[in-house]
């Protein structure tokens, strides 16, 4: 692509999806663009590793259909064809058994709630499929709206227990437009609500995503480090930035930090003190995930949901009743998901010890499960990996322009009402771009 006489330098601060999209498009505009990823792998929380001859991602990965920014950029870097929809099937552990719960008729078989909750339950989903306005959620706790809508004993049992899953001690302080946000997802994602629910998946993992978009970057004329970033960011006299590494600076015209918050707080000492408080006023959950490579399946379920809050885990996905097993030489693989605080004592015990302390329960899912039928088992733990979606929301999210000129945020505490994902991923990084390129093209016409 043709470049500009009097082209900028922009360097992008983290190689996930929103910081690889922002490259690709800032490098198409004709900038001159630079990315460091700290981390060994681009991809961020989408990245995937090898296993039996495939890969895998670290921290499970699926699009529904209604996810268009994401669908819409494979089309454009050539990967579509690799993208598959697939059926798959939903479940409910309560009472220590798995209730399978894929449309109303499910619903209406839930035997550990009396019928009458169960109607409740149904009422109460079909309301909110069809509430467009998400805005008169954002003052109100999901705790407090669902408990009033289902009655104590319905909300207990279901979608209670599902916020004390995801956002643990934080559960009664999540407002309504979050759990909102999940019901319209998964009613948008269908075409019809007769139809089951099909789900996209990448074959050969999001790491072909993540491998095309950063070859569509290269191609731009994008420059991509992994393995490195910068200690420290600071404005330069007259206009502009300095990055600091170990040993040397590099000079840029702007910025894009596309990580979590508190690490944007760290690397730039000058930030003004109110967009500071911002930052530290928004808080996440942390997840750690255990992957179990079986050579039998633990269940007939693609997506668990655990309702009983004396298991320690608060979800199971189990990738090959997804995707074939077929895919990876006939092994299985389950996901064993949990969030939780940060300074969770599960967050920090060996892998060997977590895997130990599970093991009892995925006895309770399946009694047939035995220890000999782990073949291989990874831990993957990620501090910042649920943004807190408080009451007001709205009105504490930071802006993208942080009050130093030519210096910018884009990440997961920005993507709203909606939920992060990678779909949101890909419009952060879309829209980001956009306002850097427009700011940049408003500084030069300024210059003369």
């Amino acid at each position: 692509m043709p470049r500009s006489t009097d082209q900028q330098h922009i360097a992008v601060i983290g190689g996930g999806i929103t910081g690889l999209t922002a490259a690709y498009r800032l490098a198409r505009e004709g900038h001159r663009v630079t990315l460091w990823e700290r981390g060994s792998q681009l991809g961020g929380q989408a990245n995937a590793f090898p296993v039996a001859g495939s890969a895998l991602e670290r921290f499970y990965h699926h699009l529904f259909q209604s996810d268009r920014h994401i669908i819409a950029l494979a089309d454009e870097i050539g990967i579509g064809d690799r993208l598959v929809w697939l059926p798959s099937n939903v479940g409910y552990f309560a009472d220590g058994r798995i209730w399978p719960l894929n449309g109303a008729l499910d619903l209406l078989r839930l035997g550990f709630l009396p019928f009458h909750d169960r109607l409740r339950v149904g009422l109460v989903t079909a309301y909110l499929q069809r509430v467009r306005d998400w805005k008169r959620f954002e003052r109100v706790t999901a705790e407090r709206w669902l408990r009033r809508a289902l009655g104590q004993r319905a909300y207990d049992r279901t979608f209670g227990a599902q916020l004390r899953a995801k956002f643990g001690s934080y559960h009664d302080q999540v407002a309504m437009v979050w759990f909102w946000g999940k019901i319209w997802l998964r009613t948008t994602s269908r075409r019809s609500p007769l139809e089951g629910e099909r789900l996209g998946y990448f074959r050969g993992s999001f790491n072909v995503l993540v491998d095309a978009l950063a070859d569509a970057a290269r191609q731009a004329g994008a420059t991509l480090h992994a393995g490195c970033g910068p200690s420290e960011v600071r404005s330069v006299p007259g206009g502009g930035w300095e990055l600091l590494f170990d040993d040397e600076k590099t000079a840029v015209d702007a910025v894009v930090v596309t990580t979590p918050s508190p690490i944007l707080a760290r690397l730039v000492p000058e930030l003004p003190e109110s967009y500071r408080r911002l930052l530290s006023g928004l808080e996440y959950e942390a997840a750690i995930v255990a992957l179990l490579q079986l050579r039998e399946p633990l269940s007939n379920i693609y997506w668990l949901n655990v309702a009983d809050d004396d298991l320690p885990f608060t979800g199971v996905i189990e990738h090959t009743n997804f995707i074939s097993p077929e895919e990876y030489g006939g092994k299985r693989f389950v996901y064993l998901s949990k969030y939780l605080e940060p300074d969770h004592p599960y967050f920090s015990l060996s892998d060997e010890a977590l895997i130990e302390t599970y093991i009892p329960f995925l006895q309770r899912i399946n009694p047939r499960f035995d220890r000999s039928w782990i073949e291989e088992s990874w831990v993957f733990r990620e501090r910042a990996a649920q943004p807190i979606i408080p009451l007001n929301y709205g009105e504490r999210i930071p802006d993208h322009r942080t009050g130093l000129p030519g210096l910018y945020l884009a990440n997961t505490t920005q993507i709203y009402p909606e939920d992060r994902g990678t779909n949101y991923s890909v419009r952060l990084g879309n829209d980001i771009a956009a306002l850097v390129s427009g700011d940049l093209a408003v500084r030069r016409a300024a210059r003369g």
